[in-house]
């Protein structure tokens, strides 16, 4: 398995079989990031903001995007967002996932100081916090968060 992780301007080919795959587990947010993006609502084309995608071969397996978080401090304009994070179940376990986050951290680091993400998944969870993410209880628009090292 060669996985390739990309930037993309545009809606990747296929990501309607991903938000087919993540509806079917529950999951809206792909068809969300579709219809954001269609809309140009969040095109993740801000500064600091993209859209990664991951391959094996031409076959989409996972994608992820970077947001600014909005806030009211000075400190929350300096963090990034993780968001609509999914890799195909097939692909789960295998890697794909930390390849994904480590690529979206390397874009973060330019630009924020952290990273916030809201998750509801104990299996999601579980992979933000072996990736470093830790738990914040009681924040209106997050439930993870970690500190970006230069």
């Amino acid at each position: 398995m060669e996985i390739s992780i990309r930037q993309s301007e545009q809606l990747p080919q296929h990501i309607e079989n991903l938000a087919a795959l993540a509806t079917q587990e529950g999951y809206i947010f792909i068809q969300r990031l579709i219809d954001e993006f269609q809309s140009g609502k969040n095109r993740f084309d801000q500064t600091g903001e993209c859209l990664l995608v991951a391959y094996d071969g031409d076959k989409l397996v996972g994608c992820g995007g970077l947001n600014q978080q909005w806030g009211d401090t000075e400190v929350e304009a300096r963090i990034g967002r993780v968001r609509r994070f999914y890799v195909h179940p097939q692909y789960r376990q295998h890697g794909v996932g930390k390849q994904l986050l480590i690529e979206l951290e390397k874009k973060a680091r330019p630009f924020y100081s952290a990273l916030c993400l809201n998750t509801d998944t104990k299996s999601a969870a579980h992979f933000y916090q072996k990736q470093n993410y830790v738990f914040v209880e009681n924040h209106p628009n997050y439930n993870y968060f970690k500190y970006l090292i230069a």
